[in-house]
C-alpha cells in the first residue's frame, strides 16, 4: 500500500499523526470487539435456550391436537379455527454498531369459548398450545436476528482492524522510516556542502 504524503518535515509530521490515529482507532476496534463477542456468547447461550423452549412448545401443541383429533376427529379443529390478525412489537438495540432486536412480543385475537363451539375443553387448551408455540417462535426469530447482526458486525469490526494492523498502519510506518532516511541524508548533504564551503573561504 502506498501512501501520499507532503514531502519533508511536513510529510513527518503528517505521517506520525497518522500514525497516533491509526493507533487509537486499533485500540477502539479492539474494545469493540471485546464487547459484540461478549454479546455474541450471550446471545448463543440465549438463542440455544429460546429454541429449546419453542420446540417444547411445539412439541405440547402438536399433543394437544392429536388428543382432539382422537376425542373429536380432526373436523373439530377446522370448526374451532377462526380468522385474525397476530402482529408482533419488537424493542430494538445499537450495541456498538450492530442494530438488532432485544425484546419480541406477539399479540394475538382474543380467545373465543372453543369448548363450548367444538363440544370438547381440550380444544381450548389445544389453542393456548398455539398461541404460546407462536409467542415462542417469535422470539426464537427475534433472537436469531440479533446472533446475525452482532455476528455480521463483529466480522466487519474484524476486517477493519485487521486493515488497519496489517496494511495501513505498516505502511503508514514505512513511508515514516522513508522520510526519515530522506532527511538524514539532506541534512548530511547540507553538512558536507557546508564543510565545503568553509573549506574553499579558508583556502582563498
Amino acid at each position: 500500500m502506498q501512501v501520499r504524503h507532503p514531502p519533508g518535515r511536513a510529510g513527518r509530521l503528517w505521517l506520525e499523526e497518522r500514525l497516533q490515529t491509526a493507533a487509537r482507532a486499533a485500540d477502539l476496534l479492539e474494545q469493540k470487539e471485546r464487547v459484540l463477542i461478549r454479546e455474541q456468547r450471550r446471545l448463543l447461550v440465549l438463542e440455544r435456550a429460546t429454541r429449546n423452549a419453542w420446540e417444547t412448545a411445539w412439541h405440547e401443541s402438536q399433543t394437544w391436537v392429536a388428543r382432539v383429533a382422537v376425542l373429536r376427529g380432526r373436523r373439530v379443529i377446522s370448526r374451532g379455527a377462526r380468522r385474525g390478525t397476530a402482529s408482533v412489537d419488537l424493542v430494538w438495540r445499537n450495541e456498538m454498531g450492530a442494530f438488532y432486536p432485544v425484546e419480541a412480543g406477539c399479540r394475538l385475537p382474543d380467545d373465543l369459548p372453543l369448548g363450548e363451539i367444538t363440544g370438547t375443553a381440550a380444544m381450548a387448551e389445544t389453542v393456548r398450545a398455539h398461541r404460546d408455540a407462536l409467542q415462542r417462535a417469535v422470539q426464537l426469530a427475534a433472537t436469531n436476528r440479533a446472533v446475525r447482526e452482532v455476528d455480521r458486525e463483529l466480522r466487519a469490526t474484524r476486517r477493519r482492524l485487521r486493515m488497519l494492523q496489517h496494511q495501513w498502519a505498516p505502511a503508514l510506518d514505512a513511508a515514516l522510516r522513508a522520510v526519515d532516511i530522506e532527511l538524514e541524508e539532506r541534512e548530511r548533504d547540507d553538512v558536507l556542502r557546508s564543510r565545503r564551503a568553509r573549506t574553499e573561504e579558508v583556502s582563498r
